[in-house]
């Protein structure tokens, strides 16, 4: 079995796991521990999935969307797992996280996947940094926006459903942190960003929509983080905030990419 057949066997069970933490929410509870456990092995075989693209390839998966939005998902679904284990009633908040990551999967395979050597400028650890510390920003960045979500739920709905969800202080709490987490991870991205583009291409920073786009979606995040701590935003506000600020990532990885370009630019 090849890694494509696993890739979707893992989207498969993601799938199934959306329905069961979904229903438990209505219906039986019970059926929200079985979809933490479809998530865990799902993302064993997605595990396996990448591992055989590694070995296959002989580099890490990273040299086409397919693969960066595979390892993408695989990074926001084990950060989901490991909220999961520190917070057990956030099972209901898996459902929205793994529809997310659902549709970056699709996204990513949906595009030419054909297993290719890297090309010489991807050829730097500083690039494997890079897109590392990308995906673990937006994997806690989706996190955070999904606990920012059934934050709003729970103020504009309320009613029994809304009971059934994490208290909204345990909400806004893992939204802070999270951001906090893949704030300080999007840094590294940038950092490690401009290193390997002076390496490739011979300078640090060129003002290329991707670039200037990342730098905004960074600045977004730290006026979160600012209105959080210093002008004391809480609840809505803040939860507002984050899902204007993931639209901004995804606009930035899905969208630029599609602008056009100046000759000379790297696309």
């Amino acid at each position: 079995m090849n890694d494509t057949a696993l890739f979707w066997i893992a989207l498969a069970g993601y799938l199934v796991a959306i329905i069961l933490l979904l229903v438990s929410l209505k219906k039986d509870e019970a059926l929200a521990a079985k979809g933490v456990w479809v998530v865990c092995v799902a993302l064993v075989v997605h595990t396996v999935s990448l591992g055989l693209r590694w070995q296959a390839a002989g580099h890490l998966p990273g040299n086409d969307l397919y693969e960066l939005n595979s390892v993408g998902g695989w990074l926001t679904v084990a950060i989901y797992l490991w909220i999961q284990y520190q917070y057990p009633k956030f099972r209901g908040l898996g459902a929205v996280i793994l529809l997310l990551t659902i549709g970056m999967m699709l996204y990513g395979v949906s595009k030419p996947h054909a297993i290719a050597p890297l090309s010489d400028e991807y050829q730097s650890g500083w690039f494997f940094v890079h897109i590392l510390s990308a995906f673990y920003a937006y994997g806690c960045y989706v996190i955070a926006t999904s606990a920012g979500l059934l934050y709003l739920v729970r103020h504009y709905r309320g009613g029994p459903f809304s009971e059934r969800l994490p208290s909204q202080d345990l909400l806004e709490n893992l939204n802070g942190r999270l951001i906090g987490y893949g704030f300080c991870s999007h840094a590294i991205m940038l950092t490690s960003g401009a290193i390997w583009a002076n390496s490739a291409w011979g300078r640090y920073w060129g003002w290329d929509p991707v670039e200037t786009w990342s730098l905004i979606t960074w600045l977004v995040y730290a006026f979160h983080l600012h209105a959080r701590t210093f002008l004391h935003w809480k609840g809505q506000r803040l939860a507002w905030i984050s899902v204007v600020a993931l639209i901004t990532i995804v606009f930035t990885f899905w969208g630029v990419p599609h602008l056009p370009t100046q000759p000379g630019q790297p696309g």
